[in-house]
């Protein structure tokens, strides 16, 4: 299991930090940065513990983001404020547990246990299916009818995000932001649509079907099953 630790305590607060490791962990610390959470990289992490400054409008958006590229990814948030208001918003926008401090390391260990237990039943194994379409999420390999597909690393990106929220409308603006959040290119919106046209070609060539319809202006859905009427725009 993968896990980012992100805030203050996290550095100071050994204890939890061997106990995670001793458990099995793989575990990453950085210092709170929303920036580093709208990044790609959380994509590869099992779980995430966030200690934010403080609990604003800019944490909640961003972690509505998260959830709306996830759904099954566990994330804990660490409080300085013991506010049931805060509580309650949290929630709302996708947190999966809530820890005010002062607390036991004992029982945050074990909440961090009991999300991932919860998180490994909703998705037994990393295979993702739709038709003949399946994703190894540990692997990245992607497969029609148990022929590999290759694709590039912009392309399985994109696939991955939108077959993780099959049947939500994704905006480029999302996609944009997620495959160069971490890169200091302004690419134009325009390369999306280049990179979505050759994915679908990939998956229609491998015998897919199209799996992935385009709403003019907004961005991309992606189905179960072939879409009959999809209004292309790549």
């Amino acid at each position: 299991m993968h896990v980012l630790l992100m805030g203050e305590i996290f550095f100071s607060e050994h204890e939890f930090y061997q106990e995670l490791k001793a458990a099995g962990f793989s575990i990453d610390r950085v210092p709170y940065d929303t920036q580093l959470l709208s990044a790609s990289r959380f994509y590869d992490y099992d779980m995430l513990i966030i200690e934010p400054d403080i609990l604003d409008k800019q944490f909640f958006s961003t972690i509505k983001f998260l959830r709306s590229l996830s759904e099954k990814l566990p994330m804990l948030v660490v409080s300085k404020k013991n506010d049931l208001d805060l509580k309650v918003q949290s929630f709302q926008v996708g947190v999966d547990d809530f820890v005010a401090i002062p607390f036991a390391m004992q029982e945050l260990l074990a909440r961090c246990k009991a999300l991932l237990r919860r998180a490994n039943k909703v998705v037994a194994d990393r295979i993702v299916k739709a038709g003949p379409l399946q994703i190894n999420l540990e692997t990245r390999e992607v497969s029609v009818n148990n022929n590999m597909v290759r694709l590039t690393a912009k392309e399985y990106a994109i696939l991955e995000m939108l077959i993780l929220r099959r049947g939500v409308l994704i905006s480029k603006t999302t996609i944009l932001n997620y495959l160069y959040a971490d890169s200091d290119d302004e690419p134009d919106m325009k390369i999306i649509d280049v990179f979505v046209c050759k994915l679908r070609k990939k998956l229609q060539n491998a015998g897919a079907g199209d799996l992935i319809s385009t709403m003019w202006g907004q961005g991309y859905i992606f189905h179960n099953t072939h879409s009959a009427s999809s209004k292309e725009e790549a």
